[in-house]
């Protein structure tokens, strides 16, 4: 019976045990949120829309069902629920429970220990409890940071008590640094004029509040193995690895792009400041908070803003998307394709897995994309609200765990709801799973002894 047991425990997959984890925080959020006391109004809330909430934020996407937003819909207990999840699929988790699994067992079995590095994707099986130990780290650092920057805006705003400032400051860093998106203001998220307390707030608090929301998103997505490189282990600039020098070059190049786009597309024409198109470039690199209509988003400007959140994030961070190393190494086989070299960069050659992996996110995204929007295209047929442009927006929103909407959120029917969850659940999980499969199958190349004759194919 013994013996059972050891061979069923060793079979458990650590990519499983994360699908489950989340799915297991997911069903137990929905639960609570669905209880009369996370409601204002004191009565049962609709499960759908408790699921629809709970996908969200442990997905740390931001899109809400709820017209008035969580602020308005739910209660101080409904709020904390929310954000338990918020920070719980931030971190993922496993990496919360190697945290304390860590600091109770002084030695970690090397079997769990390769089981907890495959799921928090840890570089080292040996340093696993390190790591995880540096990341709280620098959460909870980088939280109690934008917590203290926050605190002077929420302390401005008229009719906030001390307590209601300090709640409301740590729950938009949390939800910033996570990539979560969601706030407590109301329905239109940092959007002035609509009649939210974001109206009442002083200008300098205004843009300031913005200011600090964009570091922390950035910081969020920027990678945990960068951050530590750069803080940790205080590499020098020719010391970094090629995994940081591509998430920072990225990181920059993108913000920068998508900000000269959006002026191009919007700027000009007066229909976005520069101040928001900043904002715009960074929250759409999966973040969701909104400074402006998303609506009013010229095609071109919209279209811009799902190619950001088709990118996202870097890999081992907060953030979702296909990640920046992905379209790095997408771009590089492109350029190295016509200039008749290998592919390379920074003094390194990558490997055939990396690319076959990138190739494979990417059409896989591609079709989920695909999939995703006929399904909601066909549920929403009747709706006058979901324009062609709006699913599509909605789409990449869900899928790149963004959370920014043209105003279609909230009149989604049930089909579309159970859609746009799963595209939110893999969006967060997804390419975690698939690279387990694809990774175990281009591993067993290394263990046959014979080789095929190649060929080449017409390709075009």
């Amino acid at each position: 019976m013994k013996s059972e047991r050891k061979t069923k425990t060793k079979q458990i997959s650590p990519y499983l045990l994360v699908i489950l984890s989340f799915v297991g925080v997911i069903f137990l959020g929905s639960f609570l949120l669905s209880l009369p006391f996370a409601h204002k109004d004191g009565n049962w809330g609709n499960y759908m829309d408790a699921l629809f909430h709970a996908t969200s934020a442990t997905c740390v996407t931001g899109l809400s069902t709820y017209s008035l937003g969580i602020g308005g819909e739910l209660t101080l207990f409904g709020q904390i629920v929310m954000l338990i999840m918020i920070q719980i699929g931030g971190l993922g988790f496993i990496t919360i429970l190697t945290f304390f699994v860590s600091l109770i067992q002084k030695k970690i079995q090397f079997k769990d220990r390769y089981m907890l590095a495959q799921a928090v994707n840890s570089t080292s099986i040996a340093d696993v409890g390190k790591f995880v130990r540096r990341v709280i780290v620098i959460v909870a650092t980088a939280e109690t940071i934008g917590f203290a920057l926050g605190l002077p805006v929420f302390l401005n705003v008229p009719g906030y008590t001390v307590p209601k400032a300090i709640w409301a400051s740590i729950f938009t860093s949390i939800s910033a640094f996570n990539n979560a998106g969601f706030d407590i203001f109301g329905g239109t998220s940092l959007i002035q004029g609509m009649g939210t307390i974001v109206d009442t707030m002083p200008q300098w608090a205004y843009y300031y509040m913005q200011g600090y929301i964009m570091i922390l998103i950035v910081m969020g997505g920027l990678s945990f193995l960068t951050i530590i490189e750069l803080t940790f282990q205080r590499k020098k600039v020719k010391q970094l690895s090629s995994f940081t020098r591509i998430t920072l070059l990225m990181t920059g190049s993108l913000i920068v792009f998508g900000f000269g786009i959006l002026m191009l597309t919007d700027g000009i024409s007066g229909n976005i400041t520069p101040y928001q198109a900043l904002f715009q470039s960074v929250t759409t690199r999966t973040a969701g908070f909104a400074s402006f209509d998303q609506s009013t988003l010229s095609p071109a400007g919209k279209t811009i803003s799902c190619v950001l959140m088709f990118i996202g994030g870097s890999p081992i961070s907060t953030a979702g998307g296909i990640k920046t190393t992905t379209i790095f190494v997408l771009i590089l086989c492109f350029v190295r394709f016509l200039q008749g070299r290998k592919i390379s960069a920074f003094k390194r050659e990558f490997t055939n897995s990396s690319i076959i992996k990138t190739m494979t996110l990417v059409f896989l995204s591609v079709v989920v994309l695909l999939v995703g929007f006929v399904c909601i295209a066909s549920f929403e047929r009747g709706n006058s609200a979901a324009t062609t442009d709006a699913v599509l927006y909605e789409t990449f929103s869900a899928f790149g765990t963004v959370g920014l909407s043209a105003n279609l959120t909230t009149t989604l029917s049930l089909g579309s709801k159970i859609v746009i969850c799963l595209l939110m659940f893999f969006g967060r999980l997804g390419p975690i799973t698939l690279f387990q499969i694809f990774q175990t199958n281009i591993d067993n190349e290394k263990n046959t002894h014979y080789r095929e004759i190649p060929t080449d194919v017409i390709i075009g």
